[in-house]
């Protein structure tokens, strides 16, 4: 999903821009998070960083109200450098080392995500009093790709329901100021009644503790999930907790997104490849999850045809989508790869000395740079020879 004013814009900035790049349209981000909002009005959302950590794109969603949701030390002092407050943050994940906890001391301590019993251990001793929530792992069968299901009671993410009540009376013991608890399925996840599923055993938990005064009910939202199928489930804890948190991340920003790429080659194996200058170094999620993005043309050409788009790295995974129906191109045209909003940018990667691509955000009149093209002196500033 593109909109045609972003497609023609598209056309432009590749008149003076070196590909690849990323491409942000900022109208589309506004819609998504004014839809989040209306969908959950009682909710505070925390926007997942890990999504797009664009310094502009986390000013932005602060400014609609939006709070971050961090998972490494890196990421709480970008939320910082954003201008988010230590209250404004929660920082999660399963490994906090002390010197984390000790950076934190020093910078802001934000809210915390205990993901089990030595995390909690480890926080009352470097963090005493800190604000912690606790995550469990509700152990169910969540429909995603594998790599993605963080509520199955086989990954290593949180605690199991029958261990939450020890490890609640444990943090109180410990002096922390514990605010409820977390949840967080999974991602990509489509189906409101997974998510009903997870509410259930988190309802079960606040049958045993008491109310609480935060319960964060995680994210996860996938691009299509019907939202307002979802809203209802959460009156349960609007009832029983004083505040209900929600972590968006990739709902908000994918489809706001592209990776723009030129055509440098076609060539016949078995299969049909268009050889791009963009590959796994730029955006991972079709190798490491086998999702397929779809792919527009920013060119007129010939007859269509099925291609593969693969990448320059020298790795059978290097294909950034399969089975692709595009016009013939010619030599140097250009694909916008979609919903490259998220997991685009962020997990990026100098994999073969691959210089990171510009990040253009278009706000509807004209195109601004919000990330500089890494330059290869970048590449090799940390090693010494």
């Amino acid at each position: 999903m593109i909109r045609p004013a972003f497609q023609a814009a598209l056309r432009e900035l590749l008149k003076e821009a070196e590909t690849p790049f990323y491409a942000y349209d900022l109208g589309q981000v506004e819609a998504r998070a004014e839809a989040f909002r209306a969908a959950f009005s009682k909710a505070r959302p925390f926007y997942a960083v890990k999504a797009n950590p664009a310094l502009f794109l986390l000013r932005f969603l602060r400014e609609r109200g939006f709070a971050a949701e961090t998972v490494s030390l890196g990421e709480v002092f970008r939320a910082y450098r954003a201008g988010f407050l230590p209250h404004e943050v929660l920082l999660n994940g399963p490994v906090k080392p002390p010197r984390v906890l000790r950076a934190l001391a020093a910078a802001g301590v934000p809210h915390l995500g205990a993901d089990s019993p030595a995390d909690l251990e480890r926080i009352a001793r470097h963090l005493p009093g800190a604000r912690v929530l606790l995550r469990v792992n509700p152990d169910l069968p969540v429909r995603t790709h594998d790599h993605l299901a963080t509520g199955r009671g086989e990954s290593q993410f949180g605690m199991l329901p029958e261990a939450i009540p020890a490890a609640y009376r444990r943090a109180r013991e410990l002096g922390l100021e514990v605010l409820g608890l977390h949840l967080h399925l999974g991602s990509a996840l489509t189906q409101p009644e997974d998510f009903a599923a997870g509410y259930r055993v988190v309802e079960g938990l606040l049958e045993t503790l008491g109310p609480q005064p935060v319960v964060d009910l995680g994210g996860g939202f996938g691009l299509d999930l019907d939202l307002g199928a979802l809203a209802p489930l959460l009156a349960p804890f609007h009832r029983r907790a004083g505040e209900v948190w929600l972590e968006p991340g990739r709902y908000l920003v994918a489809r706001a997104g592209v990776l723009v790429a030129r055509i440098w080659g076609a060539k016949a194996t078995r299969r049909r490849y268009l050889l791009l200058d963009a590959g796994m170094s730029h955006f991972l999620r079709p190798a490491l999850y086998r999702v397929r993005p779809e792919v527009r043309p920013l060119y007129e050409g010939g007859e269509e045809a099925e291609y593969d788009l693969a990448g320059p790295a020298c790795e059978s995974t290097d294909v950034l989508a399969r089975g692709v129906r595009l016009p013939a191109p010619r030599e140097g045209d250009a694909v916008a790869i979609l919903e490259a909003g998220a997991y685009g940018s962020s997990m990026a990667s100098s994999y073969l000395d691959t210089p990171r691509p510009a990040e253009y955000v278009w706000d509807g009149e004209g195109w601004f740079v919000v990330g500089e093209r890494e330059r290869y002196p970048a590449l090799f500033a940390r090693q010494r020879s």
